[in-house]
């Protein structure tokens, strides 16, 4: 089922965070891409989520409705608070030790898992609806290039979730950045995958960046 709703439409988003919460699988929009969504302390439902995508081995980040959700269910040192509270909500994936057991198939097996605060109001409230945070991989078959709209949605995915959220054409329409921050007191960081933020956005901020 399709549905087009709003960052106002209260009932309507309180409809999907049960839909969430009682293991059901959604494509909703992002600041940065349409992502596919599942609570992602589920087995089951990350095992379905990446059946959709074909996602196989690979862990999958989340997405949280606010920092404090964040830091209920990660470890933030200095530098990793600093980066959140500089980039959230926006296009930045902090990949962050876990502080709760989420399931392997979720995190590949690591400790660690990403996580990011979209810049997205509907999207925001889908995640706080659904209990604050939401498997946050993007709605494509692994492989294919990330979707902006509705419109772009394969098929093969919309046959088998329970429900896609039509917030519209995405503002930005380019992947997060992934980094994982290699030490606190260093102030060194790696990127995992270049995405909206620049490398500079971190050089100006005196962040050493491995690698490059």
């Amino acid at each position: 089922m399709r549905i087009k709703i709003s960052s106002d439409d209260k009932e309507e988003i309180m409809k999907i965070g049960r839909i969430v919460k009682s293991g059901g699988v959604i494509v909703y929009p992002t600041d940065t891409v349409y992502g596919i969504g599942g609570d992602p302390l589920r087995e089951d439902v990350v095992a379905r989520v990446k059946e959709i995508k074909g996602r196989g081995e690979k862990a999958m980040p989340i997405l949280v409705s606010s920092l404090e959700k964040a830091m209920d269910i990660a470890i933030f040192g200095g530098l990793s608070k600093e980066l959140a509270e500089e980039f959230w909500p926006g296009s930045l994936t902090i990949v962050l030790r876990t502080k709760i057991n989420f399931p392997r198939s979720l995190t590949a097996g690591e400790d660690s898992i990403g996580i990011r605060m979209p810049n997205h109001d509907l999207a925001l409230k889908i995640i706080e609806a659904s209990g604050g945070v939401l498997i946050g991989t993007s709605a494509n078959i692994s492989g294919m290039p990330p979707i902006k709209s509705v419109e772009e949605l394969d098929k093969r995915i919309e046959e088998k979730v329970d429900l896609v959220i039509d917030g519209g054409i995405v503002k930005l329409g380019v992947p997060s950045t992934v980094i994982k921050v290699e030490s606190e007191d260093e102030r060194r960081i790696r990127i995992i995958r270049r995405g909206a933020i620049g490398i500079e956005e971190f050089t100006k901020r005196g962040i050493l960046i491995e690698g490059i």
